[in-house]
């Protein structure tokens, strides 16, 4: 068993920025990440909103925020985590594989899933035509027919990336709007390759070996229509990925963890950020924002808790 004075479990914007803060206390920090550094963040196409960078790839600013880690000597490791165990003043994480981390102070910043639309045949054929990120899986594409479900910014914008590579883009939607800011619409409509089905929900996807076609259906008049496409994008939201913290109570009835202006759950030394945490606006900044507001107060914290033990 390892001891550290912080484990931060994710490796996004907001576990990075908070590891740099963490590190930079002399705090004995570890960054525990089951995917790539970056998050969603490696697989967005185009970040215009990141203060001081400009227009970016996601791919490039993860790239920096990560070696910015490692430039300042982060341990930065693989771990999938199992469950985080309350000792008082001592947590353990543990992992998949075995591993437990001993540590004062936890930071969960392990984001968010994909939401699915729990049609027949989504699980089945993903993978095989159906996606959840486009710029992972958008050169598969070329010149094909496709859908893109979803009507929020995500959904608008990453149809405009896919745009540049598919012949055609049917949107459908299940609300009668739109949802995407104004900018990302117009965008869309520049591209001349989207036409829209709103109102529609999704029935089912088609096919054996590889994605054939899908049937959605109008939410009011029930009418259904068969759409042949060989991929479909899925931007409906997402879920938070925090199966691991359920025996901490912390969890708000949708699933997000709940904290305070210090970013500290209810469970003294357990802080979660990001798109993880109960919270309206889930941006790259405001992910970095939370980071360094609970690697502040675990700084605080580790200060009292080291205190109290010597007393």
């Amino acid at each position: 068993m390892e001891k550290f004075d912080v484990v931060i479990i994710g490796a996004g914007p907001g576990g990075m920025t908070a590891a740099i803060y963490t590190q930079r206390a002399n705090l004995k920090t570890v960054m525990l990440e089951k995917g790539a550094p970056g998050g969603k963040m490696m697989t967005t196409w185009e970040i215009e909103n990141y203060t001081g960078t400009g227009k970016i790839t996601g791919f490039e600013l993860s790239e920096k925020m990560f070696n910015h880690t490692q430039e300042l000597g982060v341990d930065y490791r693989y771990g999938d985590i199992t469950n985080i165990v309350d000792k008082g003043d001592v947590k353990e994480v543990h992992t998949t594989s075995g591993e437990v981390y001993e540590t004062k102070a936890v930071i969960i910043a392990s984001g968010t899933n994909p939401r699915t639309t729990g049609a027949p045949g989504e699980a089945e054929l993903s993978g095989k035509g159906v996606s959840y990120c486009a710029i992972c899986d958008g050169a598969f594409f070329k010149d094909t027919d496709i859908v893109v479900v979803g009507g929020g910014n995500s959904a608008i914008e990453e149809a405009v990336y896919l745009s540049k590579t598919v012949k055609h883009i049917t949107v459908v939607n299940i609300l009668p709007d739109l949802q995407a800011d104004a900018k990302s619409i117009e965008e869309a409509k520049e591209t001349g390759k989207m036409d829209y089905r709103l109102g529609h929900e999704i029935v089912s996807f088609n096919g054996d070996e590889k994605l054939k076609s899908v049937t959605i259906r109008d939410v009011e008049t029930k009418k259904e229509e068969t759409l042949e496409v060989e991929g479909a994008f899925i931007f409906i939201g997402s879920v938070p990925e925090a199966s691991f913290v359920k025996d901490l109570n912390i969890q708000n009835k949708w699933g997000y963890i709940e904290v305070d202006d210090h970013m500290m759950t209810k469970v003294p030394g357990v802080f979660a950020i990001g798109d993880v945490i109960d919270k309206e606006l889930r941006q790259i900044i405001t992910a970095a924002a939370d980071g360094t507001i609970a690697a502040v107060q675990i700084s605080n914290y580790i200060k009292r808790l080291d205190k109290k033990q010597k007393a």
